[in-house]
């Protein structure tokens, strides 16, 4: 049986924010950044059949709450394909639990004091989750549990502790490439909320188990984001600036926006855009609804603020490429025209949040966002489209015609008109078809669709003609060159689709007496106006099959008689 697997990464950012936007910055090392454990308490133990986890303190236990550092955690997830290193965070991340089955239970956690005056109290955190789904009860699961704890009043805050437990109808789930039973959740934000408890106690828990039965297991990645700058981005703007987009933190299921005394709602959404930029100074709120069972109910404010320095970003719109190349976001070209001292990072969602890990390699068609922060904290995202691939078409082949009638090849498919299109007899497209809206000869022909990059596509289709009958060639076999008016000159014909070319005529000796180069000029009998004896001579057309295109050679006997 294959063993099940819970990954969580996570990144938790302690910020305390009041309506006049003052933030705190978080405890020391809650992030992990002087590369040890000190000010986090570990705990390891089991759980038991019924899901209870029983853990006792313990210092930190290699392999089950493991430090991870910035050459370690250059390595991916197995199941996700995202960093163990976190890349909102700073040089470390701790794994906590491992791949090894047996009921195992790992937990890590952090006592802090709100400050007194924070009523407002945010711990926003990234995670990613990879699990096995096994068919287990939900009490049997391997989970991840995130809990609030009220030292002070010895009691745990209900809306900021939730679990996530191994299930397939996790919102925001994936199919992991490394199995059909694994599904994965890429980075992505949450938040725990504090409201009201300004100057008390409290206690971050993080916990990973594996599953009751013993036979399937989870573990966490850990990351703690020890800046002080507010959950809200974007609230700088420069004096060139046309447009302030404010961002919210991610991983909520709703974001309202209003104005700062929340008298009126101006947005919704994670980005709010306001074009033109407010008035230095503009207080604007968000209430943050989080998804079901993750997490509570917040309002954060921010104060916008105008910047006198400048700020010009630019994107390319579109980066069209051939099928195999990949994209390069981070070279120059692509955010040309832009100021030199731009910090750039890179995203699949216009919110920033979903971390793009290789943005010089993409490989893969879709809208990316690349977000750019002036020193001055001035900052904007824009969207690139990436367009990986040949042109695409379906050719229908024409029905069977019969010739004169002839065929168009450019009608056997529907036209893009950001595409040209080409005509060819030959696979390689290297031999012209002269007259494609005419074609006349059954057989395989090759479209050729370029797009403005240059990329190319070539398809087949069959061509069926009823070809028409060979030319009909005609002479006499005798002929009295008397002048009496009848019969006087021997000619031949060429008729249907035919061409004359030649007629040639020998007598018996193998000499030619007789050559025309035009249908319309007859042989009169004579050779060098000298009439020639009675008797047989021999002719010889030359002609040309217009249909085919080849040579006809039609020859016969003629009596010349006097």
């Amino acid at each position: 049986m294959r063993t099940v697997s819970l990954i969580i990464i996570l990144l938790v950012s302690s910020v305390a924010v009041s309506h006049a936007q003052q933030v705190y910055c978080p405890p020391p090392n809650i992030g992990f950044e002087d590369g040890t454990f000190n000010g986090w308490a570990c705990d390891t133990g089991m759980v038991d059949f019924i899901g209870t986890i029983n853990v006792i303190p313990s210092p930190p236990v290699p392999n089950r709450q493991t430090m991870i550092n910035a050459t370690t955690g250059t390595q991916l997830d197995p199941w996700g394909n995202f960093p163990t290193l976190c890349p909102y965070g700073g040089s470390y991340s701790i794994r906590l639990g491992n791949e090894q089955v047996g009921k195992g239970a790992e937990r890590i956690s952090y006592t802090f004091n709100v400050p007194p005056t924070s009523n407002e109290y945010d711990m926003i955190f990234y995670y990613a989750v990879v699990l096995q789904n096994p068919p287990h009860q939900s009490y049997q699961q391997p989970k991840f549990t995130v809990k609030t704890f009220d030292v002070s009043d010895n009691t745990y805050v209900d809306c900021a502790s939730f679990n996530f437990i191994a299930s397939a109808d996790l919102p925001g789930f994936k199919m992991s490439p490394a199995g059909d039973t694994v599904f994965y959740k890429d980075w992505a934000p949450s938040t725990i909320h504090l409201r009201g408890y300004a100057g008390k106690q409290m206690r971050l828990e993080f916990t990973t188990n594996d599953c009751t039965l013993g036979h399937h297991f989870g573990y966490a990645y850990l990351d703690v984001n020890e800046d002080c700058n507010s959950p809200i981005s974007g609230n700088i703007y420069c004096v060139n600036q046309k447009a302030v987009t404010l961002l919210g933190p991610g991983g909520f299921g709703n974001y309202a926006w209003y104005t700062g005394d929340l008298s009126k709602q101006v947005g919704e959404g994670q980005a709010f855009n306001i074009s033109p930029p407010p008035a230095d100074g503009t207080k604007y709120a968000v209430v943050l609804t989080p998804f079901f069972g993750l997490g509570c109910v917040d309002t954060l404010y921010t104060i916008v603020s105008k910047n006198d320095g400048d700020f010009f970003f630019k994107a390319k719109d579109t980066i069209a490429v051939c099928e195999g190349t990949a994209v390069d976001l981070t070279a120059a070209s692509v955010t040309a025209g832009s100021s030199n001292d731009l910090k750039l990072s890179y995203s699949t969602d216009p919110g920033g949040i979903n971390y793009l890990y290789k943005p010089d390699h993409i490989d893969t068609s879709g809208t990316y966002y690349i977000k750019a922060i002036s020193p001055k904290g001035c900052e904007d995202i824009l969207p690139v489209s990436v367009i990986i691939g040949n042109p695409t078409f379906e050719v229908t082949n024409p029905k069977p015609v019969i010739y004169p009638v002839t065929v168009d090849l450019s009608a056997t498919f529907v036209h893009d008109n950001s595409d040209t299109y080409s005509y060819f007899s030959n696979n390689e497209a290297t031999v012209a078809v002269p007259d494609y809206k005419h074609v006349a000869h059954t057989g395989a022909y090759y479209i050729k669709a370029t797009n403005k990059v240059g990329c190319g596509t070539v398809k087949p289709v069959y061509v069926v003609v009823t070809p028409p009958p060979p030319p009909v060639i005609k002479a006499v076999n005798a002929f009295t060159p008397n002048n009496d008016g009848i019969n006087d000159y021997f000619s031949v014909s060429i008729s249907g689709y035919g061409k004359f070319s030649a007629l040639r005529i020998y007598d018996r000796y193998g000499h030619m007496v007789f050559q025309t180069l035009s249908q319309e000029v007859n042989w009169d009998g004579k050779y060098d106006g000298t009439p020639l004896p009675p008797g047989t001579y021999y002719w010889i057309l030359d002609g040309l099959n217009t249909y085919y295109n080849s040579k006809v050679v039609e020859s016969g006997y003629i009596t010349l008689i006097r």
